[in-house]
């Protein structure tokens, strides 16, 4: 995916509450397995790095690529979003 479009779907997704802004804790890091990304909504690949996280306010499991929890992490704190 382009990067800057890549940036303008997890900033909407973090605008219209699909992706929290809050801090997300880490559960860990591994190959994909086949399921979405919750950031770009592409799967995560078995050949692909992806980190998992939880929030803390609903407890919630959150699957990224590893390039898109960069992203996100960058876009939640951007007054932008």
């Amino acid at each position: 995916m382009e990067p800057s479009f890549l940036r303008e779907v997890i900033r909407k997704r973090i605008q219209d509450g699909r992706l929290p802004r809050t801090p997300l804790i880490e559960v860990g890091h591994g190959q994909g397995i086949g399921q979405a990304c919750d950031a770009c909504g592409s799967i995560i690949a078995k050949n692909q790095r992806m980190t998992v996280r939880m929030s803390a306010d609903d407890w919630g499991t959150l699957r990224f690529h590893d390039e898109c929890f960069q992203i996100w992490d960058t876009e939640r704190n951007t007054n932008g979003c």
